[in-house]
């Protein structure tokens, strides 16, 4: 869609490439090809999920439940595991076999943010009243209360995902892009360039 719309502008995703359909292994391994094979500059941002597929990979045990009540038995699928066979511990160590180590790594090494001018990137949005910093995940992978409620006054606009929204929305310092693709079929891109703002969606 994007190649033909904008060539030439850098391609910056904002995350939750696990948990939401049924190939999130195709949707990483392709991902990573983009962005390593440098035909133009593709940034891939960390979401709330690859975040909890991580921690799972951390404490097996301990991020179970969370991650599978919000898609991870999907993302295991995905893998060719089985999520209800073997122990937390088990089915981690399958899904790495499965994985491998160079596409892990690839996911754990996503940012979480990406600059270029005023115009910034992030998963959920952050908190519109503290200044924009990487080591405050937290708003930047699951979203601030503020977000919609606090005009950001920096001079900068955020552009995120997370929060599904009938259409794209621009007001505030903020461009809000998620259309709810994996509810609704409309996966939304906002094509940003000087004094120019433009969504196309599927």
């Amino acid at each position: 869609m994007l190649e033909s719309e904008a060539p030439k502008l850098p391609l910056v995703f904002l995350g939750d490439y696990v948990d939401r359909g049924p190939d999130s292994a195709g949707v990483l391994r392709k991902l990573m090809t983009l962005e390593q094979d440098g035909a133009r500059e593709v940034v891939c941002l960390m979401g709330n999920h690859e975040a909890m597929m991580l921690e799972f990979l951390d404490m097996p045990g301990a991020k179970w439940p969370l991650w599978t009540r919000n898609g991870g038995s999907a993302t295991l699928r995905s893998f060719g595991l089985d999520p209800d066979s073997g122990s937390p511990a088990e089915t981690r160590d399958r899904l790495r076999d499965r994985a491998g180590l160079a596409l892990l790594e690839w996911i754990d090494e996503r940012p979480l943010i990406w600059q270029n001018g005023n115009v910034v990137t992030s998963h959920a949005g952050g908190d519109p009243t503290r200044p924009i910093e990487p080591h405050r995940g937290h708003g930047l992978l699951w979203g601030h209360p503020k977000i919609f409620s606090t005009p950001r006054q920096d001079g900068l606009w955020m552009v995120h995902g997370h929060f599904i929204r009938d259409k794209p929305e621009m007001k505030d310092g903020r461009i809000g892009i998620d259309t709810g693709a994996c509810h609704t079929g409309h996966l939304t891109a906002a094509i940003i360039e000087p004094g120019f703002v433009r969504f196309v969606s599927t």
